[in-house]
C-alpha cells in the first residue's frame, strides 16, 4: 500500500467514513476533518489517489439529495371565499431573507391547479414551481395535526390513564386476596379483616366507576374515529409545491387557489313587532365544505357571483322569414325519416347509474346556485375568525340585520280563501338580497317558514301567518245566462260576489281585499263591471283587472263588498276562461 493512516482521534462522521466506505484504502477524508496523524510516512502511490477521488465524489453524491431536500415551510389558511359551487382559498408563508426554495406541503389533492395564483411581498422575487403529489402516509408531518387528531389522542390518553388505574386496582386487590392466606394472631384477626374489607370494598368501587368512565370515553371516542377515517379516505392524497424565490429581505408569500366541494346558501329570520310596526330582517350563510383541509380560524367571505356560469351571452341569431312547407309534406317526412327509438341502455351503463346515485348521496348539501339568479354579485364577511370543517356538516354564520319600518295590513283574497293573513309591507332594504329560505317570527313566537324573493320588486312584502281576529264571510256566487242580440247572436253571462268583513280588534285595521276582474283579451268580447264600495285601484301594482279595496276598520266595525261582472260573446265563439 502506498500510504498508512491511524483511524483514532478521527471525529464520528469520519470513523463511519471509514467503517462504511474507506478502511480498504486506509484513507480517511479530509473535508471532514484533518487527515489522521500518520504513523510511519511513506509515499502514496499515485495509482490510488484517482480510486479514492472516485470514492469520496460517489459518498458526496449519494449524500447530495438528502443535503438538498427543502425541509416543508409551514403556511396556513388566512381567508377562503365561498361562492355557489365552489371556494377560493388563500394561504400565507412566511419567507426568511436570504432564501433560495420553500416547500409548501400538506396541500390538498382536490384544488384545480390550474386556478394556483402566488404572491410575494416586495423584495421576494418567484421563480420554477414544481407540483408533486404523494400518498398521506408519505407525508407523516400531515398527519395528527387536526382539531379532530387533536381530540381523538385526548380521548385516548385519558383511556390509557383509566386503563392505568384499573391496573392499579387489579394488583391492589391481588394483594388484598393473598393477605387473607397469611396466619395472623388471633387477636389480630380482627383488626386485619375489617381493613382488608375496607380496602377491598374500596377497590371493587373504584374499579366500577372506572369501568363506566370507560364506556363513556369509548362511546364518545367511536364516532371520532369513524370521522377521522373518513376524511382519510376522502382525502387519501396531498399536494406539495416546491417553489424558487430569491428573497432579498423576510417577508410573506400568499398561496391561493380554488377548490370544488363548497358552497353557501342565504338563509333569513324576519321579526316583527305588532304593536310598533318594527321589522327587524336577520341574514345568515349556510356554509358547507368537502374540500379535503379543514378551513380553522380563517376570514370567511360569502360572494354571490357565479364563476362557473356563462360569462357572455350567446351570439346574435339573425331573425330569418322564410315560407312554410304544407302541413301534410312535413308530416309524411317526418314519418320517412323518423329514427328508430334507441336500444334499452346495457347492465354496464345501469350499473354507472347506480353509483353514481350512490355518489350522490356522499355529495355536498346542494346548494342551489339558480336561487342567485336575478341579483347583483356582492360579498358578505363573516365577522372574526371562524372553522368550518370538511365534513360536509352545515354551518351557519351571522351576516348582520337590517332594521324597517313596516305598515301593518290585513289582507284578504275572497276567492281563494275567506281568511285574512297579516301583512308587513316596507320599503326594499338595501344592498344585495339573494333568494334564501325565510323564517318568520311575530311578536317573538315563530309563525312558519316561507321564501325571500324580492327580485326587482320596490317594495318588501312579508306575510307573518293568520289574522283570526278579522271575520271573512263569502257569500255563494251567482250566475246567471241568457241569450241576447239578434236572433240570439250573442251570450250574455252574468256573475255577482259577495263578501263581508268584520274587525273583531280591540284597535282599528287596515284591511286590503284583492280581487281578481275579468279582462277581455278580443275585442268581441264584452266585459262591464261594478263594484261596492268602489275600489281603491282597478289596476293594482299595474295589472289590470286586479281590483284592491283598502280600508280601515274601526274595532266592531264591519263591511261589505260587492262585484257584479256582465259578459257577452258571439253565440258561435268558444270562450276559454270561463267559470
Amino acid at each position: 500500500m502506498g500510504g498508512r493512516y491511524e483511524r483514532r482521534n478521527c471525529r464520528p462522521e469520519c470513523a463511519r467514513v471509514w467503517r462504511e466506505r474507506l478502511a480498504p484504502a486506509m484513507l480517511c477524508l479530509p473535508r471532514h476533518h484533518r487527515p489522521c496523524p500518520r504513523r510511519s510516512p511513506m509515499k502514496t502511490s499515485p495509482a490510488l489517489l484517482p480510486s479514492a477521488t472516485a470514492l469520496a465524489a460517489a459518498l458526496l453524491s449519494l449524500a447530495s439529495p438528502a443535503q438538498a431536500q427543502t425541509p416543508g415551510t409551514a403556511s396556513k389558511i388566512s381567508q377562503v371565499l365561498v361562492y355557489p359551487g365552489g371556494a377560493t382559498v388563500e394561504r400565507v408563508a412566511r419567507v426568511a431573507a436570504g432564501s433560495r426554495e420553500i416547500k409548501l406541503v400538506c396541500l390538498p389533492e382536490r384544488f384545480e391547479a390550474d386556478s394556483l395564483q402566488l404572491q410575494a411581498d416586495p423584495g421576494i422575487a418567484i421563480g420554477e414551481i414544481n407540483m408533486q403529489t404523494v400518498d398521506r402516509e408519505a407525508a407523516p408531518e400531515c398527519t395528527n395535526n387536526s382539531p379532530l387528531d387533536a381530540r381523538v389522542r385526548e380521548l385516548e390518553d385519558k383511556l390509557a390513564g383509566l386503563k392505568a388505574e384499573s391496573d392499579a386496582q387489579d394488583l391492589a386487590l391481588g394483594y388484598l386476596k393473598n393477605l387473607g392466606t397469611d396466619k395472623a394472631a388471633p387477636a389480630a384477626i380482627s383488626a386485619t379483616l375489617d381493613s382488608i374489607k375496607r380496602s377491598g370494598q374500596e377497590s371493587l368501587q373504584r374499579q366500577h366507576q372506572l369501568l363506566r368512565s370507560k364506556e363513556a370515553l369509548e362511546k364518545e371516542l367511536a364516532p371520532l374515529r369513524v370521522e377521522r377515517d373518513r376524511l382519510l379516505r376522502a382525502s387519501p392524497r396531498l399536494r406539495s409545491l416546491q417553489i424558487q424565490v430569491a428573497a432579498q429581505r423576510e417577508g410573506e408569500l400568499r398561496l391561493s387557489y380554488r377548490v370544488p366541494g363548497a358552497g353557501w346558501s342565504p338563509i333569513y329570520r324576519a321579526h316583527l313587532d305588532s304593536t310598533s310596526g318594527q321589522l327587524r330582517l336577520e341574514r345568515l350563510g349556510q356554509v358547507a365544505q368537502s374540500s379535503g383541509e379543514d378551513w380553522n380560524q380563517v376570514k370567511l367571505k360569502l360572494s354571490t357571483s357565479q364563476p362557473r356560469q356563462a360569462s357572455q351571452p350567446r351570439p346574435l341569431q339573425p331573425w330569418t322569414l322564410k315560407f312554410q312547407e304544407p302541413v301534410q309534406v312535413q308530416l309524411n317526412e317526418s314519418i320517412a325519416f323518423r329514427t328508430p327509438a334507441p336500444a334499452p341502455a346495457p347492465l354496464a351503463a345501469k350499473a354507472r347509474s347506480g353509483s353514481n346515485q350512490a355518489d350522490a348521496a356522499e355529495a355536498l348539501p346542494n346548494f342551489d346556485a339558480s336561487q342567485m339568479q336575478g341579483e347583483y354579485a356582492a360579498v358578505f364577511e363573516v365577522p372574526g375568525l371562524v372553522t368550518v370543517a370538511s365534513d360536509k356538516q352545515r354551518s351557519s354564520f351571522g351576516l348582520g340585520s337590517t332594521a324597517l319600518e313596516a305598515k301593518l295590513y290585513a289582507r284578504v283574497q275572497p276567492q281563494h280563501e275567506a281568511q285574512a293573513y297579516l301583512l308587513a309591507d316596507a320599503a326594499r332594504p338595501a344592498g344585495s338580497w339573494p333568494t334564501g329560505n325565510l323564517q318568520l317570527y311575530r311578536d317573538g313566537g315563530f309563525v312558519g317558514q316561507s321564501v325571500l324573493s324580492l327580485g326587482q320588486e320596490e317594495r318588501l312584502e312579508l306575510f307573518f301567518g293568520r289574522d283570526e281576529m278579522l271575520r271573512v264571510t263569502v257569500d255563494p256566487e251567482k250566475r246567471e245566462g241568457a241569450n241576447t242580440g239578434f236572433i240570439g247572436a250573442r251570450i250574455e253571462r252574468k256573475y255577482a260576489r259577495a263578501y263581508r268583513l268584520e274587525n273583531l280588534h280591540k284597535s282599528a285595521v287596515t284591511v286590503q281585499v284583492v280581487e281578481a276582474a275579468p279582462l277581455s283579451q278580443h275585442e268581441d268580447i264584452k266585459v262591464t263591471t261594478q263594484f261596492t264600495p268602489k275600489p281603491t285601484s282597478e289596476a293594482w301594482k299595474n295589472q289590470p283587472g286586479q281590483i284592491l279595496w283598502q280600508q280601515t276598520l274601526t274595532p266592531g266595525q264591519s263591511q261589505r263588498y260587492t262585484a257584479d261582472y256582465l259578459i257577452s260573446y258571439p253565440k258561435d265563439a268558444s270562450i276559454s276562461g270561463l267559470r
